[in-house]
Protein backbone atom coordinates (compact mmCIF):
# COMPACT_ATOMS: atom_id res chain seq x y z
CA UNK A 1 0.00 0.00 0.00
CA UNK A 2 1.36 3.55 -1.09
CA UNK A 3 1.61 6.32 1.35
CA UNK A 4 -1.00 8.40 -0.78
CA UNK A 5 -3.62 5.08 -0.24
CA UNK A 6 -2.73 4.91 3.32
CA UNK A 7 -3.83 8.52 3.11
CA UNK A 8 -6.76 8.26 1.32
CA UNK A 9 -8.18 5.57 3.98
CA UNK A 10 -7.30 7.33 6.80
CA UNK A 11 -8.79 10.23 5.47
CA UNK A 12 -12.35 8.49 4.82
CA UNK A 13 -12.29 6.52 8.03
CA UNK A 14 -12.01 9.85 9.55
CA UNK A 15 -14.97 11.27 7.37
CA UNK A 16 -17.02 8.30 8.44
CA UNK A 17 -16.52 8.46 11.93
CA UNK A 18 -17.42 12.22 11.79
CA UNK A 19 -20.44 12.04 10.56
CA UNK A 20 -21.70 8.64 12.03
CA UNK A 21 -20.93 10.20 15.31
CA UNK A 22 -23.58 12.59 14.35
CA UNK A 23 -27.05 12.23 15.29
CA UNK A 24 -28.47 9.85 12.37
CA UNK A 25 -32.29 11.54 13.28
CA UNK A 26 -30.61 15.45 13.61
CA UNK A 27 -33.05 17.74 11.48
CA UNK A 28 -31.64 20.30 9.51
CA UNK A 29 -33.00 23.56 10.94
CA UNK A 30 -36.66 24.49 9.94
CA UNK A 31 -39.44 26.49 11.50
CA UNK A 32 -43.35 25.32 10.78
CA UNK A 33 -46.47 27.63 11.47
CA UNK A 34 -48.24 24.59 9.94
CA UNK A 35 -49.74 24.53 13.77
CA UNK A 36 -49.78 28.08 15.02
CA UNK A 37 -53.19 28.40 16.48
CA UNK A 38 -53.98 24.98 17.20
CA UNK A 39 -55.05 23.52 20.95
CA UNK A 40 -51.97 21.92 22.45
CA UNK A 41 -52.75 18.48 22.62
CA UNK A 42 -52.57 17.38 26.43
CA UNK A 43 -49.78 15.33 27.91
CA UNK A 44 -48.73 13.47 30.58
CA UNK A 45 -45.26 11.97 31.34
CA UNK A 46 -43.47 10.49 33.97
CA UNK A 47 -40.26 12.40 35.12
CA UNK A 48 -37.18 10.76 35.24
CA UNK A 49 -37.59 11.58 39.30
CA UNK A 50 -40.80 9.77 39.15
CA UNK A 51 -43.07 12.28 39.46
CA UNK A 52 -46.04 12.73 36.95
CA UNK A 53 -46.45 16.06 35.01
CA UNK A 54 -49.40 16.82 33.31
CA UNK A 55 -49.72 19.95 30.62
CA UNK A 56 -53.04 20.69 32.44
CA UNK A 57 -50.94 22.06 35.51
CA UNK A 58 -49.01 24.70 33.11
CA UNK A 59 -52.74 26.43 32.25
CA UNK A 60 -51.84 29.91 31.58
CA UNK A 61 -48.32 29.75 31.35
CA UNK A 62 -46.34 29.34 27.67
CA UNK A 63 -44.45 26.15 27.57
CA UNK A 64 -41.80 25.52 25.68
CA UNK A 65 -42.14 21.40 25.16
CA UNK A 66 -38.50 19.90 24.09
CA UNK A 67 -37.67 16.65 22.07
CA UNK A 68 -34.99 15.29 22.09
CA UNK A 69 -32.31 12.46 22.07
CA UNK A 70 -30.16 11.74 24.82
CA UNK A 71 -27.30 10.72 22.61
CA UNK A 72 -28.11 13.58 20.02
CA UNK A 73 -25.25 16.44 20.05
CA UNK A 74 -26.76 19.06 18.72
CA UNK A 75 -29.82 18.27 21.18
CA UNK A 76 -27.23 18.52 24.18
CA UNK A 77 -26.39 21.78 22.69
CA UNK A 78 -29.59 22.86 23.19
CA UNK A 79 -30.46 21.72 26.24
CA UNK A 80 -27.56 24.02 27.48
CA UNK A 81 -29.30 27.15 25.90
CA UNK A 82 -32.69 25.89 27.51
CA UNK A 83 -30.98 26.13 30.50
CA UNK A 84 -29.96 29.59 29.98
CA UNK A 85 -33.38 30.87 28.87
CA UNK A 86 -35.17 28.12 31.67
CA UNK A 87 -33.20 30.04 34.24
CA UNK A 88 -33.57 34.11 33.19
CA UNK A 89 -37.50 33.13 32.44
CA UNK A 90 -39.00 30.64 35.03
CA UNK A 91 -39.72 33.69 37.30
CA UNK A 92 -42.35 35.16 34.49
CA UNK A 93 -43.95 31.87 34.44
CA UNK A 94 -42.26 29.99 31.48
CA UNK A 95 -42.44 26.33 31.29
CA UNK A 96 -39.99 23.78 29.94
CA UNK A 97 -40.58 20.24 29.65
CA UNK A 98 -37.92 17.97 27.99
CA UNK A 99 -39.49 14.50 26.16
CA UNK A 100 -37.10 12.25 25.26
CA UNK A 101 -37.15 10.76 22.33
CA UNK A 102 -34.20 8.06 22.43
CA UNK A 103 -35.87 4.43 21.56
CA UNK A 104 -38.44 5.81 18.82
CA UNK A 105 -35.11 6.86 16.80
CA UNK A 106 -33.30 3.94 18.06
CA UNK A 107 -36.20 0.99 18.35
CA UNK A 108 -33.99 -1.82 19.72
CA UNK A 109 -33.17 0.47 22.79
CA UNK A 110 -34.76 -0.90 25.90
CA UNK A 111 -36.84 1.10 28.11
CA UNK A 112 -34.72 0.33 30.99
CA UNK A 113 -31.64 1.93 28.79
CA UNK A 114 -33.42 4.78 27.54
CA UNK A 115 -34.74 5.73 30.97
CA UNK A 116 -30.96 4.98 32.55
CA UNK A 117 -29.54 7.70 29.22
CA UNK A 118 -31.64 10.37 30.06
CA UNK A 119 -31.39 10.33 33.78
CA UNK A 120 -27.66 10.12 33.72
CA UNK A 121 -27.83 13.24 31.11
CA UNK A 122 -30.33 14.98 33.50
CA UNK A 123 -27.85 14.41 36.25
CA UNK A 124 -24.87 15.44 34.14
CA UNK A 125 -26.38 18.85 33.19
CA UNK A 126 -28.43 19.17 36.15
CA UNK A 127 -31.34 20.06 34.42
CA UNK A 128 -34.09 21.11 36.83
CA UNK A 129 -37.07 21.29 34.78
CA UNK A 130 -39.42 18.16 34.59
CA UNK A 131 -37.80 15.77 31.87
CA UNK A 132 -40.15 11.97 30.65
CA UNK A 133 -40.12 9.73 28.01
CA UNK A 134 -42.25 11.02 25.06
CA UNK A 135 -44.98 7.98 24.69
CA UNK A 136 -45.88 7.63 20.88
CA UNK A 137 -49.38 9.59 21.21
CA UNK A 138 -47.31 12.55 22.79
CA UNK A 139 -45.10 12.47 19.66
CA UNK A 140 -47.95 11.41 17.09
CA UNK A 141 -50.10 14.87 18.92
CA UNK A 142 -47.20 17.23 18.03
CA UNK A 143 -46.21 15.83 14.73
CA UNK A 144 -42.71 15.02 16.04
CA UNK A 145 -40.40 14.23 12.94
CA UNK A 146 -36.89 14.33 14.18
CA UNK A 147 -34.45 15.62 17.16
CA UNK A 148 -34.07 18.55 18.07
CA UNK A 149 -37.76 19.84 18.00
CA UNK A 150 -39.29 22.64 20.00
CA UNK A 151 -43.18 23.40 20.27
CA UNK A 152 -44.33 27.03 21.74
CA UNK A 153 -47.28 26.69 23.51
CA UNK A 154 -48.83 29.98 24.79
CA UNK A 155 -50.38 30.67 27.52
CA UNK A 156 -53.53 30.62 25.90
CA UNK A 157 -52.64 26.62 25.50
CA UNK A 158 -52.60 27.36 21.43
CA UNK A 159 -49.51 26.38 19.60
CA UNK A 160 -47.37 29.33 18.20
CA UNK A 161 -44.90 28.25 16.58
CA UNK A 162 -42.51 24.57 16.18
CA UNK A 163 -38.72 24.74 15.59
CA UNK A 164 -36.91 21.47 13.65
CA UNK A 165 -33.45 20.94 14.17
CA UNK A 166 -31.07 23.13 16.43
CA UNK A 167 -31.45 26.93 15.69
CA UNK A 168 -29.33 28.20 18.61
CA UNK A 169 -30.07 30.72 21.79
CA UNK A 170 -31.56 33.37 19.85
CA UNK A 171 -33.84 32.06 17.74
CA UNK A 172 -35.72 30.08 21.01
CA UNK A 173 -35.34 33.46 22.77
CA UNK A 174 -36.91 35.34 20.20
CA UNK A 175 -40.15 33.27 20.53
CA UNK A 176 -39.85 32.44 24.38
CA UNK A 177 -39.94 36.94 24.50
CA UNK A 178 -43.06 36.72 21.68
CA UNK A 179 -45.06 34.00 24.46
CA UNK A 180 -43.93 35.85 27.82
CA UNK A 181 -46.88 38.58 29.29
CA UNK A 182 -45.94 41.98 28.92
CA UNK A 183 -44.04 43.19 32.46
CA UNK A 184 -45.76 45.68 34.01
CA UNK A 185 -43.95 48.87 34.86
CA UNK A 186 -43.56 50.24 38.53
CA UNK A 187 -46.40 51.91 39.43
CA UNK A 188 -48.88 50.58 36.68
Amino acid sequence: MTAATKELAVTTLVVFFSFAQRSPAALAPEESDAFNGKVAANFSLQTIQGDQVSSKNFAGHPVLLNFFASWCPPCREEIGDLLKIYGKYKDRGLVVVGAATDAKLIPDTSVDQEKKDVATLVKRLAIPYPVGIASDEMARDYSFKGIPTIVFIGADGKIAHTLYGYHGPQKVEEWVQRLMPAQKSPGS
